[in-house]
């Protein structure tokens, strides 16, 4: 489901690119000239770490497994890139199940966001650039409702379509790569022409699918900075440690420099 805030605008792509890690080995990008910057939610603008802990923890509860999990250990398993929080992979299935509907609920019942640092700065400063821009999410439900959310935090002005997925489907529902084709056609803008912006190998995957021109992740998500850099499949074209960084790779992409 999808709110299209402003439709006026103009597609266009200059220059071609290969995905890639941080300038990697043997691959180089040409000048790129994009038009439209679309973001995950979770994990990218707005801080994920407290619902996926709860989410976690229930799930976890559930299952039976012990010991029960502190917020301790949730961060250590973190830092040691353990998505599956020590679960045996006779159980992982079923937790991932679990802990996906909890987080849904965790963050469908929190009244008001906590924006992640830098993210209300950038995204004024790419409107004022004129670059369309879209919240691409794998959450479910009314768009309209999560519109309401990002206004209650400012960020809804900086925003001219807001995406949600329809599926009940775990796995559909994780795959954005429909909904980003779709957003670039609302957007008027040619796939090449759009960067997406996410902080998991998912977020890269649906991006590549959709044949975006680049795949940016940033490391404040559950998936770590080296996590992000070396995965053997998704690899974005830069991994960054904040969102302070998005402008700078930005022209450097279009410059060719990365």
């Amino acid at each position: 489901m999808a709110i299209a805030l402003d439709k006026s605008r103009i597609g266009g792509f200059k220059g071609r690119c290969h995905h890639d890690a941080n300038g990697g080995a043997g691959k180089t990008l040409s000048s790129l000239e994009f038009k439209a910057i679309f973001f995950d939610l979770d994990g990218t603008l707005v801080d994920i770490h407290g619902p996926l802990y709860l989410a976690a923890k229930k799930a976890l509860d559930d299952l039976g497994h012990t010991p029960p999990l502190t917020r301790e250990r949730y961060w250590q398993a973190v830092a040691q890139d353990d998505r599956m929080l020590g679960v045996p992979e006779h159980m992982q299935r079923d937790f991932a199940q679990l802990a996906f509907a909890y987080f849904m609920t965790e963050v469908d019942s929190t009244e008001r966001m906590e924006i992640l640092p830098h993210v209300p700065e950038v995204l004024a400063e790419l409107k004022r650039r004129g670059y369309a821009t879209a919240v691409v999410t794998s959450r479910p439900g009314d768009s309209r409702l999560l519109l309401k959310k990002l206004a209650m935090v400012g960020l809804a002005a900086y925003l001219d379509q807001v995406v949600t997925q329809s599926a009940t489907s775990l796995i559909r529902a994780l795959d954005k790569s429909d909904s980003l084709r779709e957003t670039a056609r609302r957007a008027e803008v040619d796939p090449r022409a759009c960067v997406y912006v996410g902080d998991e190998p998912r977020d890269i995957m649906a991006a590549m699918n959709a044949q975006f021109g680049a795949a940016i992740a940033v490391a404040t998500g559950p998936a770590t900075y080296d996590h992000l850099l070396t995965h053997p499949e998704f690899k974005p074209h830069y991994v960054m440690r904040s969102m302070r960084e998005l402008l700078g790779v930005l022209q450097n992409l279009r410059d060719g420099s990365l």
